[in-house]
């Protein structure tokens, strides 16, 4: 079995690295448009061998998945389209699911099914690659309608083999939050930076920031990604920017009233009780959550699904 893994950065090293020791038995290749990373990837083991044709890299693939950023995704189908094998399953992981399941019913023929994935990483998982990244993280399903069976739980199987907790959830839905728990700190980071770089003490004082600003501005997407992403889901983006607007004008009228100290205590407050519930309670989900069964050689068997009918290329 050949599992081909498209982008090579922390999220694809820790996808190749516990896929290998979830599945030993399979062939591992990897690609990116970046050397660097690609080199990285050999250096981690995370794969067996790298390729710098993208669609060499998938024409004998059983299973591929994408981790490129979703700016690169469309035209990655594209390319690829035309080699992948019959019963090819391809899976995601970019943080939206409807422009990319867009993409992929418009590129892929029925024959080679596409199921959207997103793996939401636990709060503490860290930045270094490792076979751990996705323990206890919630892996995002959107299925298409016409998706066959067998390809619904072999992505099931996979997130479960490698850590996480699959979980089956409508693309739009999964989008408007999404809008609110990936785009919108990502927006507030850039806006720091932005208001960062026109302040006059920023090339007199740039070892004044400290991890909590650094933190609240790293794993900013892409240039193109982030465009594409917030034209993507404009709607929802924009509905919970109308939150966070009226949230910051209602903070900024508690400190401008001198007379009321306590109410900027209660903001914190209630800050603080939130993000602990919110760690109790995701934890609590998490362990209710069905596992899928995973009988020894299932997941490689469903993979393996196609080999048991004619198989070929597009022509």
């Amino acid at each position: 079995m050949q599992i081909t893994i498209l982008g090579l950065g922390t999220l694809g090293i820790s996808m190749g690295l516990a896929l290998r020791r979830a599945l030993p038995e399979a062939r591992l290749v990897g690609h990116d448009p970046s050397p660097e990373r690609a080199r990285e990837a050999l250096r981690w083991k995370a794969v067996d061998r790298t390729s710098w044709n993208l669609p060499g890299a998938c024409e004998e693939a059983d299973l591929i998945l994408f981790t490129l950023p979703l700016g690169e995704m469309e035209s990655a189908f594209r390319a690829i389209a035309p080699v992948l094998k019959e019963g090819t399953l391809v899976l995601d992981t970019a943080e939206l699911k409807v422009p990319v399941m867009e993409w992929a019913q418009a590129h892929f023929p029925p024959s080679v099914p596409f199921i959207g994935g997103h793996p939401i990483l636990r709060p503490d998982a860290g930045e270094e690659p490792g076979p751990d990244l996705f323990r206890d993280a919630l892996f995002c399903l959107t299925p298409p309608a016409q998706a066959p069976a067998w390809a619904v739980e072999a992505a099931a199987g996979l997130a479960h083999r490698i850590g996480a907790h699959p979980f089956f959830i409508d693309p739009v839905e999964h989008d408007g939050w999404m809008a609110a728990l990936e785009q919108l700190p990502s927006l507030l980071g850039a806006a720091l930076l932005s208001i960062w770089s026109t302040a006059p003490a920023r090339r007199e004082m740039p070892q004044a920031i400290g991890g909590r600003f650094a933190r609240m501005t790293a794993d900013l997407p892409d240039a193109p990604s982030g465009r594409v992403a917030a034209i993507a889901n404009r709607d929802s983006l924009l509905y919970w920017l109308d939150r966070l607007l009226e949230t910051l004008g209602r903070l900024r009228e508690v400190l401008t009233d001198a007379e009321n100290e306590a109410a900027l205590e209660d903001f914190f407050r209630a800050a603080h009780q939130t993000r602990e519930a919110w760690l109790k309670s995701r934890h609590e989900r998490l362990q209710a959550l069905p596992t899928p069964a995973d009988q020894p050689g299932l997941l490689e068997t469903m993979l393996g699904l196609h080999h048991l009918r004619p198989s070929r290329k597009r022509p």
